[in-house]
């Protein structure tokens, strides 16, 4: 006794440890062991307990210590894993927001460039059609000025466009990671639980562990990195949703735009077609008017080729007459009444058919 005392003392000063070896229960000591081997052990115990007197006692605290750091360790986690699924779900659903509001844009940008197309192809119409001089014409200046606007829109969609397409990667690769952090986090889980559940005397407790892992974290390591990545998750969601909203506005705002000037187009359009059939209208009445003027100049030219032609008719009787008369013997062929009257009228036809040619020739 003297002399465990002694070592006791000896070990104190020197300032060296032992390290305590492993427990064991009652079940777990074999009993067909040899006597010496047995006495041996006890005297061990003996040693064991001189040694350390009452500092055997902190071994139960030590366990239920640890036993309460794992299961804090698995309350922790297990909020965080809960902070990550509902990171997960607020990524997910606005990448399906993101999603849908890209089919949107796209359809937008499509309906922009037919739309552009369908533009050109007017002013290209109105250019022919109008000459230089009438380049002002508010239809043509309407028409120039909505396919300026839809080549501008057009333009800006295909910029917010493609910096969907980016918020939407940088979305997956926080989406990929959160993903990756959630299983992470199950897995610990599970071998937290493992290690709460433990018991030495089972099948799994006779199977050999993995091998360690050499690289370690600090816990600040592991919490940073959890905070991180939600921060990056939740910033990345707010910005998204509030670029989502922007762009919303922005569609909004160039739809209404596109309407003002394609009702402003509209009206000056209603507005030419209406001149246009005035004017259209005016000049069929003056194309009827003509029409019954050439009509009734027709009716009146045929009449004068009739009447003209009854009095050549009349001017050949009139000079076959007077060629008759002129026939006569020696004293008969005088100046008397018939040949005078047949002269005078052969006179009179002839300027008459003479005038009448005139008259003809101004109306055809």
């Amino acid at each position: 006794m003297w002399k465990n005392h002694a070592e006791e003392d000896n070990l104190q000063k020197s300032g060296s440890k032992l390290t305590l070896p492993a427990l064991s229960d009652s079940k777990s000591l074999p009993f067909n062991r040899a006597q010496p081997q047995r006495d041996q052990a006890l005297k061990m115990d003996d040693l064991f307990f001189s040694m350390w007197g009452s500092n055997i006692s902190q071994v139960p605290l030590a366990i239920h210590n640890t036993m309460g750091h794992l299961k804090s360790r698995h309350i922790e986690v297990s909020h965080w894993q809960a902070y990550i699924y509902e990171a997960i779900q607020q990524v997910e659903r606005e990448i399906a927001c993101l999603e849908q509001m890209k089919e949107m844009a796209e359809r937008c940008l499509q309906e922009r460039r037919l739309y552009s197309q369908l533009m050109r192809d007017c002013v290209a119409l109105s250019s022919g059609l109008c000459s230089a001089g009438l380049r002002q014409d508010q239809v043509f200046i309407k028409l120039k000025k909505e396919e300026q606007l839809s080549n501008e829109s057009g333009e800006v969609l295909q910029k917010k466009i493609f910096i969907l397409l980016d918020k939407l990667s940088s979305l997956k690769t926080i989406h990929s990671q959160l993903v990756m952090d959630f299983q992470d986090k199950v897995e610990a889980i599970k071998l937290t639980s493992r290690c709460i559940t433990f018991e030495e005397e089972t099948p799994c407790s006779r199977l050999l562990p993995a091998p360690l892992k050499s690289i370690h974290v600090s816990y600040e390591e592991w919490l940073s990195h959890c905070q991180s990545l939600k921060l990056t998750a939740d910033n990345l969601v707010k910005d998204s949703s509030s670029w989502r909203g922007n762009l919303q506005f922005l569609l909004a705002n160039q739809k209404n735009s596109h309407e003002r000037q394609r009702c402003s187009t509209g009206e000056s359009l209603r507005r030419k077609i209406h001149d246009l059939t005035k004017i259209n209208d005016k000049l069929n009445m003056e194309r009827q008017s003509i029409n019954h003027e050439i009509s009734d100049l027709t009716k009146g030219a045929q009449r004068l080729a009739n009447y003209i032609h009854n009095c050549e008719c009349r001017l050949h009787q009139t000079t076959h007459l007077l060629d008759f008369l002129n026939q006569r013997p020696r004293f008969e062929l005088c100046l008397d009444h018939p040949h005078n009257y047949l002269t005078l009228e052969r006179h009179d036809l002839a300027a008459m058919v003479a005038g009448l040619q005139l008259v003809l020739q101004r109306s055809q």
